[in-house]
């Protein structure tokens, strides 16, 4: 009886497995699928305004030969910044050779205490020798989509000997996030020559970053005109969850309708804000609506300006407000909080001259006029 009793548990017990590990897969499946980061572009908050302005160049140029050598543009970055030292070395310099290449290059070569280096007459050339380097029948990395096949690749065909330099450029991948950079579409290219991507430029001067003209902007913007019509905006339009500290100094999130060019600076703008412990209690974006004051259209219209904490950051029509000055600097919208928003390429009304809008921030400065082609 006893092992009639033990048998029919057994089978109990397989017949659970086979029913669990479906779902157990399942499960599994999905889990990794939302863990998947690979578009964040919060790593770049910490670039200088050199930084990011020397990866947005080899990510061009990466592009331009894609289609042609097919190498991953994270490990055609990593490699750049390794050898090059972000651009900065002789040889970058020099000889506009970024990956210490030996050789005679499209511009000759020139000599020092090492060898004899290739020179070419611009970084574009480089990264051509470079992308061309990797696809030959040493390495063979052409179609390889994961970086760690490749860096095994650069050991098994001689580019480097051991795991130190293959570690480095592992590093570089993932301490940077530099596969965001592996699958980008158009638009985002679009981004990348405009140097817009992702977070922006800029360093922690606070300098306004993506240094374009108006026009520029509203090219980037709205390609083919600005709409003319809260219908026709509404299909530039994104809402986004933004991370914020309420009133009180608690981890919340806050939705935001913007501009889809901008929502990845917007949240970026967001968690910096966060991590200063500022607390974006009340928050604004879209709103199809004429400026205060004014027959022209207001920037919110275009989901291109946000305003944060008006009841501690009034509008005032002066040049100073009470309300402001007296704000308690957990609300209040001054220094490290406009440097962020200025980093990622937005405006501040608290600079304007003749009067004051400490709540706002635009990504085009002045009013835009609806149905135009800038």
């Amino acid at each position: 009886m006893e092992k009639i009793k033990n048998k029919f548990k057994k089978l109990a017990i397989k017949g659970i497995i086979v029913l669990l590990l479906p779902l157990i897969l399942i499960v599994a499946l999905f889990s990794d699928s939302s863990s998947d980061t690979t578009s964040d572009t919060s790593y770049m908050a910490n670039f200088t305004t050199e930084q990011y302005n020397f990866v947005m160049e080899i990510v061009e140029y990466s592009y331009d030969f894609k289609a042609q050598y097919q190498i991953l543009t994270s490990v055609t970055v990593a490699q750049a910044i390794e050898e090059s030292g972000w651009g900065k070395s002789n040889l970058a310099v020099n000889a506009k050779n970024l990956f210490g290449m030996k050789g005679k290059g499209t511009a000759g070569s020139v000599k020092t205490s090492s060898g004899t280096y290739k020179k070419f007459n611009n970084w574009k050339e480089s990264v051509e020798a470079h992308d061309k380097l990797l696809s030959n029948s040493n390495y063979r990395c052409s179609g390889i989509t994961d970086y760690s096949l490749v860096l095994q690749a650069l050991g098994r065909g001689g580019y480097c000997k051991g795991t130190a330099y293959p570690n480095k450029i592992k590093n570089h991948i993932e301490s940077y996030n530099l596969t965001m950079f592996d699958n980008l579409s158009e638009s985002d290219l679009v981004q990348v020559r405009n140097r817009t991507f992702g977070s922006g430029s800029g360093g922690n001067t606070g300098d306004v970053a993506n240094k374009g003209d108006k026009n520029a902007r509203l090219q980037f913007l709205f390609p083919n005109g600005t709409p003319s019509s809260e219908s026709a905006m509404r299909g530039y339009l994104t809402t986004i969850k933004v991370e914020i500290l309420d009133r009180n100094g608690n981890p919340s999130t806050a939705n935001l309708t913007c501009h889809k060019s901008l929502a990845g600076s917007i949240q970026s703008a967001y968690k910096e804000m966060k991590a200063k412990g500022f607390r974006a209690y009340d928050n604004g974006c879209f709103n199809w609506r004429k400026m205060t004051n004014s027959t022209a259209m207001s920037n919110h219209s275009f989901g291109v300006a946000v305003d944060i904490n008006p009841g501690y950051n009034p509008y005032v029509s002066g040049t100073s407000s009470s309300t402001w000055n007296n704000a308690p600097a957990c609300y209040k919208i001054q220094g490290d909080i406009v440097a962020i928003w200025k980093k990622y390429g937005f405006y501040w009304g608290g600079d304007y001259k003749n009067i004051k809008d400490y709540m706002h921030f635009e990504y085009v400065s002045g009013s835009i006029k609806p149905g135009t082609k800038y």
